[in-house]
Formats: C-alpha cells, sequence, structure tokens
C-alpha cells in the first residue's frame, strides 16, 4: 500500500529574467493557492505594461480556484498594456469535471425533459 505524504507538497517559486516572469513547481491547492495569490499579485504590479511569463510546466496539479486566479491576473495584466504567457505541462491542466447527479436526478427516468401544458 503507498504511503501518502506526512504534509502537502509544497509550492517553489523562482522569479526568472529570460523570459521575465515566474516560474512554479510543485502543487496548487487549497494548502498553497495563498502563496500563488500573492505572487501574482506580486507579477502583476512588478511589471506594468510589460509582458510576463508564467511557467507552470513542472506544476504536478492545479485546482480549478487556481486556474480562475492565473486568468484574473491575465486579465489584470491587459488592463495595464501588458501581457501574460503561459506555459503549461500536463499537471497545470485541470481535470475533467464529472458530473454528479442528485437525488431528484437519480430518481427520475434517464431522457430529455418535458414540459407539461395545462389544459
Amino acid at each position: 500500500m503507498p504511503r501518502l505524504p506526512s504534509r502537502p507538497q509544497a509550492l517553489r517559486v523562482h522569479w526568472t529574467i529570460r523570459p521575465l516572469g515566474l516560474r512554479l513547481s510543485g502543487a496548487i491547492d487549497t494548502a498553497t493557492r495563498p502563496v500563488l495569490e500573492q505572487c501574482l499579485r506580486e507579477l502583476a504590479q512588478r511589471f506594468p505594461g510589460r509582458t510576463v511569463h508564467l511557467d507552470l510546466t513542472r506544476v504536478t496539479r492545479l485546482d480549478l480556484a487556481a486556474a480562475a486566479l492565473v486568468v484574473a491576473t491575465r486579465d489584470r495584466i491587459r488592463r495595464r498594456a501588458g501581457d501574460l504567457r503561459l506555459h503549461v505541462g500536463s499537471g497545470a491542466v485541470p481535470a475533467s469535471i464529472e458530473p454528479v447527479p442528485s437525488r431528484a436526478a437519480r430518481k427520475s427516468p434517464p431522457g430529455p425533459v418535458r414540459q407539461e401544458r395545462g389544459g
């Protein structure tokens, strides 16, 4: 049986000069998201009007809230006449979400929903 790590995997942050921006490695989830948020805020403030790079090729896991932070940062940088170039690997692509049926959906028969006409 595989052993689980005793503590969450750390998010490592490296500021880069060529290309200008950040390189992140590790997992980005609820435990490490505050670090990501702080780094992205600083990235947007530090280089207004510049093209900056966010290298996520070494990220092993990225949750949807973290992905939303990246998009919001890109928008913030673009409002300041800059741009954010994103470099991703397979770990930085959020996993697809499988819908979980609710109790009501489980009780109703499969197929299209039909509206009844009042008469």
